[in-house]
């Protein structure tokens, strides 16, 4: 193994467990009081579930490894840049009734747009959007590999790339403000950000020194910073147009309310309402958990785990299937699936019992390192991609199993688990030419 690599391989692992750890002091000691009777119950599982993601990521890491550079990464690339701008077309049409070019009209006030966006979804009576859903998800293992094959042969990109690649941006916004929603660009940050990772790991690993010049590390920080800044600013932009303004909220009809003072500040507002919305939006889902751990098991057979498969079972065969999942319970005490989260756990909880549940975080954490290493170490793509999936799987563990709620993710992921596992173990040689 590269000497370089063993001090850059648990990078991963230690910023996703502090942001985890962030999440669930935020909930404990952050500005909500939830109304949480299992506290200690609830601390030793989440507790667990941290262990096991660690234990899981360092022998996933050290383990041998699999995977290779990519030859056809271009041939993804492009029909993923391509069937992302076309798509576009038709799906804002049938999520929001509008056409692309009308995106202007939406930027100024989210709340509206998201409201818009849910009655066209709501209407939906022909089931069109059923077809857009499958078609999108046809063409996912493409375009989820857009922005992540752009970074890491940003070299090897021609004038034709580089203008398909900034077409896939603009649709990926696009269609997030046509919507008001934040899911794609919140994707699209931790993808880029992510890959970034991977790609300065890479030449640290290959020159065996870190690549960079301060100078350029300083440019690169502050806008890096600059990003995330504005990230922010549209993410509680967004929040405070969907809520009607930056005062004090509730959260879920009540719940749980913040407490402000009557004499604050407009600055003081704003900060306070970005420290809500932030906790509410990372934190909210330990309150779901701690509901689901009083009840009682009822397999959900494999299905609990993805919205999508409960969905379409119940659509197709039976929708009492729902009823047996965690989920359907929590709601019924109070904490409605629809609009609140409940963290990872109680999803695959739903399958196996929240006992077995940090076996399968365990898991999660080993193809986690494994991906980690195949992308830095073995400079493989497709195991660039699996690292990428399971990092965003990790930034939703305190809302929900982002990975498998929708059907073009589950399927991207799926198909890309699939060419990674094919391409086998390491070989010697790829690991020499890196000593």
């Amino acid at each position: 193994m590269s000497i370089m690599f063993s001090k850059v391989k648990f990078i991963p692992l230690v910023l996703g467990v502090m942001y985890l750890v962030i999440t669930v002091v935020l909930f404990f000691w952050g500005p909500f009081d939830w109304p949480v009777d299992n506290e200690g119950v609830l601390l030793f599982f989440v507790s667990v579930c941290l262990l096991a993601i660690a234990l899981g990521f360092t022998v996933g890491v050290i383990n041998s490894g699999r995977g290779r550079p990519l030859d056809s990464w271009r041939f993804f690339f492009r029909i993923g840049c391509v069937s992302s701008i076309i798509l576009l077309f038709p799906a804002t049409w049938i999520y929001t009734g509008k056409w692309p070019w009308e995106v202007f009209s939406v930027l100024g006030d989210q709340g509206l747009a998201y409201r818009e966006m849910l009655a066209v979804v709501e209407a939906d009576a022909s089931g069109i959007r059923g077809y857009m859903a499958i078609l999108r998800a046809l063409f996912a293992p493409f375009v989820y590999c857009v922005v992540p094959f752009a970074v890491l042969n940003f070299r090897n990109l021609r004038r034709l790339d580089v203008l398909l690649f900034f077409g896939h941006l603009c649709a990926v916004l696009i269609f997030s403000f046509m919507r008001g929603t934040d899911r794609e660009t919140v994707e699209l940050l931790v993808f880029f950000i992510a890959t970034l990772l991977i790609a300065t790991c890479r030449l640290a690993v290959k020159y065996g020194r870190f690549p960079f010049k301060a100078s350029r590390v300083l440019f690169s920080s502050v806008l890096l910073i600059m990003i995330l800044c504005a990230t922010a600013v549209l993410f509680v932009e967004r929040k405070g147009s969907r809520m009607g303004g930056q005062g004090g909220f509730c959260v879920a009809d009540g719940v749980v309310c913040s407490v402000r003072s009557s004499h604050e500040s407009d600055l003081s507002a704003t900060a306070n309402f970005a420290l809500e919305m932030v906790t509410g939006y990372v934190s909210q889902g330990y309150y779901g958990l701690s509901l689901a751990l009083k009840e009682d098991f009822t397999s959900t057979f494999g299905l609990g785990h993805s919205a999508f498969l409960m969905s379409a079972y119940g659509k197709v065969i039976d929708d009492s299937m729902y009823q047996r999942s965690y989920l359907y319970k929590v709601s019924a005490a109070g904490w409605s699936d629809k609009s609140q989260w409940s963290t990872i756990y109680p999803w695959i909880a739903s399958d196996v019992s929240f006992p077995v549940v940090p076996l399968v975080i365990a898991l999660l954490g080993f193809l986690w390192g494994c991906g980690w290493k195949s992308a830095v170490l073995l400079r493989s793509d497709a195991g660039a991609l699996m690292f990428l999936f399971l990092s965003s799987a990790v930034l939703y563990i305190p809302a929900n199993n982002q990975l498998t709620q929708t059907l073009d993710s589950y399927f991207a992921f799926l198909f890309w688990l699939v060419v990674w596992l094919m391409q086998g173990a390491r070989k010697g040689r790829l690991v020499i030419a890196y000593q």
